[in-house]
């Protein structure tokens, strides 16, 4: 069998959104706090929500293109993929939008949980402090909750 030029893209699509798996897992870990601070403020977390639909909807879209180059392009691979990717894209935005509980980090949940009266606060103060700041100064859940307390002494909350 000769390897057709269609796989280099397909091999080249699996291996970003790979990537973008592991920024995810380690992300939900509590390992990557990047996210909180985003460039864009009050699109926070909405990124990290609508990461694990998309990674699986690259996934969907790597394996039926493998499978439509191997097997018959004309088959009804195509059709059902139609189906999965409007499926889960629109699950991306319901999650973006809903901030499921199960996908959210721990640090996350606490902060939420325990600091949700002020989290608009802490967001806006997270994005003043730039975000190597902000990293450095929650690098641990203890460290967190040191910064949380001087926001809250600092601004009588």
């Amino acid at each position: 069998m000769e390897f057709k030029q269609d796989y280099y893209g397909l091999i080249v699509f699996f291996l970003i959104d790979v990537a973008f798996a592991v920024w995810w897992v380690r992300a939900r870990l509590g390992l990557d706090k990047r996210w909180f601070v985003s460039p864009t403020p009050y699109f926070i977390s909405s990124s990290f929500y609508f990461a694990l639909p998309t990674f699986i909807l690259g996934f969907a879209i790597g394996l039926v293109g493998m499978l439509l180059v191997v097997l018959d392009p004309n088959s009804n691979l195509a059709l059902y993929l139609f189906f999965v990717t409007f499926g889960l894209l629109g699950s991306s935005f319901i999650f973006a939008y809903l901030e499921p509980d199960w996908m959210s980090p721990d640090w996350y949940k606490w902060l939420k949980r325990e600091h949700g009266d002020i989290l608009p606060y802490l967001i806006e103060k997270a994005h003043q402090m730039g975000r190597k700041a902000w990293l450095a100064q929650v690098e641990t859940q203890e460290d967190l909750e040191q910064w949380v307390k001087d926001f809250r002494r600092k601004h009588g909350l």
